[in-house]
């Protein structure tokens, strides 16, 4: 398993659209992925649980990957994350 504790940069925080970025990243992946605030795991296969975290700018979130390509995964998500979820321009 790895794991990775990211900071959320973008003003809109985990909103719909960010969060629909994250599982179309989980779809791909073929690994279970979760992510984690404040004790709370949730499946980033799950877009209303991802929704659910209500993680703004600031909030730190745990990526949790494990499987074939987990570390592939955990790239993909923390390079989404650096990116401001999609929103940076």
């Amino acid at each position: 398993m790895q794991t990775r504790t990211l900071r959320i940069v973008n003003p809109r925080g985990l909103h719909a659209e960010a969060c629909a970025r994250i599982v179309n990243i989980a779809k791909r992946c073929r690994c279970r992925l979760s992510l984690v605030r404040n004790g709370r795991r949730v499946s980033a296969l799950n877009i209303v649980a991802v929704m659910m975290l209500t993680a703004s700018i600031g909030v730190t979130v745990r990526i949790e990957a494990e499987g074939p390509d987990e570390g592939v995964a955990i790239r993909e998500i923390a390079a989404l994350f650096h990116d401001g979820l999609g929103e940076r321009r």
